[in-house]
């Protein structure tokens, strides 16, 4: 790797979709969205997504002692495909969809979202489901646009992701919930058509935000001679571990560890440029 200034191109997508904007509208539900508190059902409407090669995904959970993901209670499962949204109250049924696990499990389906490696983890230990093919928003941004967010340390969250490509306020008080009493639970005057809309918004939030960025990241790719894996992220949920795949110009795929991987450093996108 050359060890002069690195050579960046303009943030050219950056500048198409007016990245940073402070003119923010509240983000809207606009998918269709579905609340599935049967197994059966759950499969019935899941089994359309097998076609699909991309969906949003986001889990709500209640975390254990010292906010550990592998101690975690999973409650709620989103999933967004095109305009749907289903969100599956885990709380209400009494085994895992198997067409959710197939879903999850299938590496030709991208699962996209922000800070999955914690959903990861909550998969494996509430269902022991091994997902796989996961895309981080976060990551992506970093990689699309390595000019604006290059001095930003911190893990990009969905709420920065929102408001700097789609141009929203995404409200985020209800993350933190009481998600264990399910979407039914109105006892104490719980407001569960507020919750299961905060849970749509999610999915269909990561999944908006994907389209965009995959397009970006197509435009840096033309600009810089990068590595744009058609997998580039994934997580081995057992371990708790994240695995990342790289391909050259010419389409081969190669395994990279941490260690070696030249654009990823001490958990940090950087050197974006060959």
């Amino acid at each position: 790797m050359d060890s002069q200034e690195p050579r960046f191109a303009p943030d050219s997508a950056a500048i198409q979709i007016n990245l940073g904007s402070t003119d923010l509208a509240p983000l809207e539900l606009t998918f269709k969205a579905f609340l599935l508190t049967d197994v059966e059902e759950a499969n019935k409407h899941l089994d359309s997504i097998q076609s699909h090669s991309v969906v949003g995904l986001d889990t709500e959970y209640k975390t254990g002692s010292g906010n550990q993901p592998r101690e975690a209670k999973l409650c709620v499962v989103q999933i967004a495909i095109e305009r749907r949204v289903y969100v599956l109250d885990m709380t209400a049924m009494q085994t895992c969809p198997e067409d959710l696990r197939r879903i999850l499990e299938d590496p030709t389906i991208v699962k996209c979202g922000a800070g999955l490696n914690s959903d990861a983890q909550v998969l494996w230990t509430a269902l022991h489901v091994n997902a796989r093919s996961f895309r981080d928003i976060g990551h992506m941004a970093r990689i699309a646009f390595p000019i604006y967010y290059r001095k930003h340390a911190n893990p990009l969250s969905m709420q920065r992701c929102v408001g700097d490509i789609l141009h929203r306020v995404m409200d985020k008080t209800d993350q933190k919930a009481d998600w264990h009493l399910g979407l039914t639970d109105t006892t104490g005057g719980r407001d569960v058509e507020k919750l299961f809309r905060y849970a749509a918004l999610d999915a269909q939030a990561s999944l908006e935000v994907y389209r965009v960025l995959d397009d970006c990241l197509l435009e840096t790719a033309m600009q810089r001679k990068v590595y744009i894996p058609g997998e580039w992220l994934t997580y081995d949920c057992v371990e708790g571990k994240a695995m990342r795949i790289a391909t050259d110009i010419n389409d081969k795929y190669v395994e990279w560890s941490c260690n070696i991987c030249p654009w990823f450093v001490s958990g940090v996108f950087s050197n974006f440029w060959r």
